[in-house]
């Protein structure tokens, strides 16, 4: 049975997230009216934390009563009762630097399923507080199927695993829902390394029109 089969665990663990989250801080979603209600599609997002996969999956597709398969680095597999949790709710494991083979086939079963599927196209957490260049991966699963991307962006995440967030003031997090848009449909036939990167970029633009200037980085 493939992760995104094994979702049982994903409706009782968002009640868990969300808990965890408001004991936090809380987040607050601004346009969730663009969010498809159905339908598969890729969501994109910002990532400078580790509290950015739940906080963007709860403040989207849980609050709309929808699955999303988030994309995660395989390290989390590992993890002591997160790791089985992620697995058990769906959560596609990648090795970074590797073909990853096993998690395009499960990325677009999601999508094939109707879901949503959620993705951090940097790769890896930025460190400087602002967005680092891509990866190729979102702009080449996006072309296969067409589907459509809707972008998001994260902010005041940085605090919510601090001490501080737990006993002093408690940060709170704003996920922005971009409109969504599409690339162009290339379900066959070669794709450059030119073409991904203009399309990963393109991506990317729209992630960073829904930050802070100062959060934009290298596509300010």
């Amino acid at each position: 049975m493939s992760s995104t089969q094994r979702t049982w665990a994903y409706r009782p663990g968002g009640y868990v997230v969300g808990l965890l989250i408001n004991l936090l801080g809380g987040v607050r979603s601004v346009h969730l009216e663009y969010l498809p209600r159905t339908g598969p599609a890729i969501l994109i997002a910002n990532h400078y934390t580790l509290a950015d996969p739940l906080v963007a999956g709860y403040a989207t597709a849980w609050r709309v009563g929808r699955f999303v398969a988030m994309v995660a680095k395989s390290q989390i597999r590992g993890w002591p009762l997160l790791g089985w949790l992620g697995t058990q709710a769906g959560v596609v494991y990648v090795r970074r630097g590797e073909a990853n083979r096993d998690a395009q086939r499960a990325s677009l079963a999601a999508l094939e399923a109707g879901h949503l599927i959620l993705i951090f196209p940097e790769g890896t957490r930025s460190t400087t507080g602002g967005l680092i260049t891509a990866r190729n991966g979102a702009a080449l699963l996006a072309i296969r199927t067409g589907v459509p991307i809707v972008p998001l962006g994260i902010t005041g995440t940085e605090g919510m695993l601090s001490p501080r967030a737990i006993f002093g003031r408690r940060p709170r997090a704003t996920v922005v829902i971009g409109q969504p848009f599409s690339l162009p449909h290339r379900p066959e036939g070669p794709i450059d390394r030119a073409e991904l990167t203009d399309a990963s970029t393109r991506m990317m633009r729209e992630v960073a029109a829904l930050l802070p200037p100062a959060m934009r980085g290298v596509y300010g």
